[in-house]
């Protein structure tokens, strides 16, 4: 659910850089607020039938704004990568900030984990649907989708019980790039263990083990996009303290589990596919 507006105070900030590489140009508006990471889109031009889906903790809700077949869906993390098939087409999306989404009713986040819902299932406006679905002008779907999210939004501050617990985790679970332990957690947020499994499980649809573990990659994948391939084996090590694997070959074997690949074929697969080319910020 959505969060207070000081957003940015949070520091991951969520990738599928598969997306990105899946595509000649990927737009991106960065928002860091309201409950949003930043809107996206792009053209589904290159490699056709697919993208690669990795964990990231986070909901999106794409759009496909195909002229006879449009759709949309509310989507959840992934736990494993997954191919995700798809049209060559027009995509319009929005990805919340990690462990947050809109409010909708009759639905709770552990709803999305793994799982794709028609978004006209939880959010019942045929109108914004057909509005953003036969459009293809990025600002213009961000606004309207805006429209409808602040009133959801204001909504669901007025009437969250946990607002000021959930603020709190997801700030030192970033703070901490993941590694903070959940006796730690909470412990610093004054409650029992057991209470805080159960209110973070049911208010992120994730254990809190898990979710750090996917924080903790989505920061190792941040410092690999930014890493100099000449480099990179002089600092592969290093990171691995950093973020507080084990050792270097810990590292490896959760982005192995988590991408189907080492973090030296994903160096290479970035500079292959032109990554930052690719992706256009604005």
């Amino acid at each position: 659910m959505p969060m207070n507006s000081n957003q940015n105070n949070f520091i991951v900030s969520p990738k599928q850089p598969y997306f990105v590489m899946a595509t000649s140009r990927y737009y991106k508006a960065v928002v860091m607020n309201y409950g949003i990471s930043h809107f996206y889109c792009f053209n589904n031009d290159i490699i056709g039938n697919s993208m690669i889906a990795v964990p990231d903790g986070c909901i999106d809700i794409l759009f496909c704004c195909d002229e006879k077949e449009p759709y949309a869906n509310i989507c959840g993390t992934v736990l494993q990568p997954r191919v995700i098939p798809n049209k060559r087409n027009y995509y319009f999306g929005i990805r919340f900030l990690p462990g947050l989404t809109l409010t909708a009713k009759q639905t709770v986040m552990s709803d999305f984990v793994e799982n794709e819902i028609p978004f006209l299932e939880v959010i019942e406006d045929q109108e914004l649907f057909e509005k953003i679905t036969t459009s293809r002008d990025f600002n213009y779907q961000i606004q309207e989708f805006m429209k409808m999210y602040m009133v959801l939004y204001q909504k669901s501050l007025a009437s969250d019980k946990h607002l000021d617990l959930k603020n709190f985790m997801l700030k030192r679970i970033n703070e901490t790039a993941g590694q903070i332990k959940v006796n730690e957690l909470a412990e610093q947020a004054g409650y029992s263990v057991r209470y805080i499994n159960k209110v973070f499980t049911k208010e992120f649809g994730l254990p809190p083990k898990v979710f750090c573990k996917l924080m903790r990659f989505q920061y190792l994948l941040s410092n690999l996009n930014n890493f100099d391939k000449n480099i990179f084996d002089a600092n592969l090590a290093q990171l691995s303290i950093e973020l507080g694997y084990y050792d270097q070959s810990h590292m490896i074997r959760d982005f192995y589990e988590l991408t189907n690949t080492t973090p030296g074929k994903y160096i290479h697969s970035l500079k292959e596919k032109e990554y930052n080319k690719r992706l256009i910020v604005l």
